[in-house]
């Protein structure tokens, strides 16, 4: 019955209200004694048409008597009766709806028939009176009931699209959580991925340090060169193993299958693969290659991996696939630039792309210490650059 309003909700009826009756007041200097009585229970239902609808339906029916029974015409105060027909159609529960559905029914016939047998004629003397009278009655209903029926109306189109409003935030906020769980799922399906493989690396490595430690121990005494270079491999390879190690921000690793891991040696193979799948591939490697910690070399085989994937998949594969792997000093760069159709207007968006491939690849990217940009060079060209640095 009683709706919670905001103080400028308050504030915006209680000015309506009081221009209202300030509006109105000239038309009642003239008439009854009751006028003004009426005009301020008119402004009063502008003021609590929104707190309680139905109340103020009511009062505005009270008052509406009262004023016929006083036997005065029509005034502008019964606009009033118009805006709380809308609030009980825009802000009323289901029964108060159906109370002023009804009421603009009954209001127009009431009205209708008041203006005509009251205002308008007396009594009838004949039957050619009654018929007009009679007639007078039904057009006048009708309009009643279509005016007030279509402020009902206007009250219940603007209810339904607030709700249609409602519900269309209520699931944009739903699709946001679920896209944001399924990036989580996606990173740590990522980091799982990137455990098994690391685990491998790092077992292999730790595996040869304690085999030579060992020999070194046995074999080598007294023979200072060999030791020496036993020590080297030993220092190397921890060395390498230290670097792969920092790739993991935390506990990664689970129970794990052993395999045999990809280096960037493998990446030939990787292209002769897409090329027999159907996939045009121009490969170029530009530069010196040096020593790449193994957990690096992982991922950047990876990252080329999903890319040429994607562009089996959404590329145009009418052109050839541009993969550039660029040696330097500090780091190994991968580029991969492809075509896409034309009704794809670039990559999408960071954060909205519901696929599993760009979050793999950047997370990749990050956890070997590198970054991976994705970008449209051109309109109707998709590439992926991805930089990982060579020493750890």
């Amino acid at each position: 019955m009683i709706r919670n309003l905001t103080p400028r909700q308050h504030a915006v009826d209680g000015v309506l209200g009081t221009l209202l009756v300030v509006l109105c007041l000239p038309f009642t200097a003239n008439g009854a004694w009751i006028q003004p009585w009426i005009l301020a229970g008119m402004g009063s239902i502008i003021v609590l048409r929104r707190v309680s609808p139905a109340l103020a339906l009511t009062m505005a029916w009270v008052f509406s008597l009262v004023q016929m029974g006083f036997g005065l015409p029509p005034n502008l105060y019964n606009v009033a009766i118009l805006a709380v027909v809308y609030t009980t159609a825009r802000y009323g529960e289901r029964w108060v709806r159906w109370y002023g559905l009804g009421s603009a029914i009954a209001g127009g016939i009431v009205a209708s028939a008041y203006m005509v047998f009251v205002m308008l004629a007396g009594p009838p003397v004949s039957v050619a009176d009654i018929t007009i009278l009679t007639f007078s009655t039904v057009a006048g209903s009708v309009a009643g009931i279509v005016v007030l029926g279509l402020s009902w109306t206007l009250g219940q189109l603007m209810r339904t699209a607030a709700a249609a409003r409602i519900a269309g935030y209520e699931r944009y906020q739903a699709q946001l959580q679920q896209r944001r769980a399924e990036s989580a799922t996606i990173v740590e399906q990522e980091r799982n991925r990137i455990a098994r493989d690391m685990h491998d690396v790092v077992a292999h490595s730790l595996a040869v340090v304690i085999a030579q430690a060992d020999g070194a121990r046995y074999v080598h005494k007294g023979d200072a060169d060999a030791l020496g270079g036993t020590l080297e491999t030993v220092s190397e390879t921890a060395r390498q193993a230290l670097g792969d190690v920092r790739l993991l921000l935390s506990e990664l690793r689970h129970e794990q299958d052993s395999g045999p891991q990809p280096t960037l040696g493998d990446v030939p193979d990787l292209v002769s693969r897409m090329r027999s799948a159907g996939l045009t591939v121009a490969y170029t490697e530009i530069g010196t290659a040096r020593p790449v910690p193994a957990g690096r070399q992982i991922a950047v085989y990876r990252i080329l991996q999903e890319a040429l994937t994607n562009a089996l998949h959404h590329g145009d594969r009418s052109a050839p696939v541009d993969v550039v792997l660029r040696w330097s000093d500090p780091s190994v760069e991968l580029v991969v630039e492809n075509a896409v159709p034309e009704q794809v207007e670039g990559p999408p968006a960071v954060g909205v792309s519901r696929g599993h491939g760009l979050p793999g690849m950047r997370e990749r990217a990050t956890l070997a210490g590198g970054t991976l940009a994705i970008d449209a060079p051109r309109p109707g060209r998709f590439r992926i650059h991805a930089t990982v640095p060579v020493a750890g």
